[in-house]
C-alpha cells in the first residue's frame, strides 16, 4: 500500500470518527436505552451496580488495610476511587471487545459510523460511572479527607481517561472482530492489569527497586489523575503528561485502524 493510500484510510477514519462524534443522537439516546432495557422492571435499576460494588469496597478496602498494616481513614478512600474508576476502565475495555459483534445485525443492514458503536457502549459505562460515584461521595463524607478546589481536577482528569478508553476502545474492537480469541487474552490481560495498578496497593509499597511497575503503567497514571486531585488535593503534573501521551497514542492508533479496516468489519461479522 503506497503512502498516498495510507494517508487517505487515516483521514477516512478520523472522518468517521468525526461524524459519530456529531450524531450524539444516534448513540446518547440509545445507551441511555440501553440502560433502561437492562434494568428493566428493577426498583433499584443501576444502583443494583452500585450497591454491589459498595459493598465489595467496603468488605475488602477493611481487609486489605488489616492485611496490609494500612488505617482505614486513609486507605478506603484511596482504595474506593481508584476501584471506581478501573471498573469504569475495565467494563468499557472488556464491552469493547463485542463493540461490533454484538451490533451485527444492525451494521449488516444500516451504515451508520462505526464509531457510533463504541461511543454507545462508552456513554452506557459513564452513566454506569456517575451511580457508582455515589460510593465515593459517602466515604470521602465519612472517612474524609478534606477536600479543596483541587478537587475540580478530577473532572477534566476522567474526561481524558474517558478519551484514553475511547482509544483502546478503537483498537481492541478491530482486533476482536477480526479474531475471535482475543476477547479471551484481552479480558485476562485487564485483570493481570487490575493487580499490577496501585488500586489494592500504594506505589510507595513497591519501594525504590520495583517502583517502575507503577511508574511505567500507563493506567496507574489514568487512575492518578482523578485520584490525587480528590484525597491528595493536588495537581498529578506527572501523571498527567503520561496520560496526554497514552491518550494520543491511543486515539491516533485508533483512528488509523478504524479508517483502514472499516470496510472490512461487516465482512468479519
Amino acid at each position: 500500500m503506497n503512502t498516498t493510500s495510507i494517508t487517505r484510510k487515516r483521514y477516512t477514519g478520523l472522518r468517521d470518527f468525526i461524524d459519530a462524534l456529531a450524531n450524539p443522537h444516534l448513540w446518547a439516546l440509545l445507551a441511555w436505552y440501553d440502560i433502561r432495557q437492562r434494568y428493566r422492571r428493577s426498583i433499584l435499576g443501576p444502583f443494583w451496580v452500585t450497591v454491589s460494588t459498595g459493598i465489595m469496597i467496603g468488605t475488602m478496602g477493611v481487609l486489605w488495610s488489616v492485611l496490609f498494616k494500612n488505617d482505614v481513614k486513609s486507605f478506603l478512600p484511596f482504595f474506593a476511587i481508584g476501584n471506581v474508576v478501573w471498573t469504569f476502565y475495565a467494563a468499557q475495555i472488556n464491552e469493547a471487545c463485542v463493540g461490533f459483534t454484538q451490533f451485527e445485525s444492525t451494521i449488516k443492514q444500516i451504515r451508520f459510523p462505526m464509531g457510533v458503536y463504541l461511543l454507545r457502549i462508552l456513554v452506557r459505562n459513564l452513566i454506569i460511572l456517575a451511580h457508582n460515584c455515589v460510593i465515593i461521595v459517602i466515604v470521602i463524607a465519612l472517612l474524609g479527607p478534606q477536600l479543596n478546589w483541587h478537587v475540580v481536577l478530577a473532572i477534566p482528569g476522567l474526561f481524558l481517561g474517558t478519551l484514553a478508553m475511547l482509544g483502546i476502545s478503537m483498537i481492541v474492537s478491530v482486533f476482536c472482530t477480526r479474531f475471535r480469541d482475543m476477547p479471551m487474552i484481552i479480558q485476562n490481560a485487564v485483570m493481570v492489569l487490575f493487580y499490577i495498578t496501585p488500586i489494592i496497593w500504594r506505589p510507595d509499597a513497591l519501594g525504590a527497586k520495583h517502583a517502575w511497575v507503577a511508574e511505567y503503567n500507563p493506567f496507574a497514571h489514568l487512575v492518578e489523575i482523578v485520584r490525587a486531585s480528590i484525597i491528595n488535593g493536588y495537581f498529578p503534573l506527572h501523571s498527567w503528561y503520561w496520560s496526554l501521551a497514552t491518550t494520543f497514542v491511543l486515539l491516533a492508533i485508533g483512528i488509523a485502524l478504524q479508517g483502514r479496516f472499516r470496510d472490512r468489519i461487516a465482512y468479519w461479522l
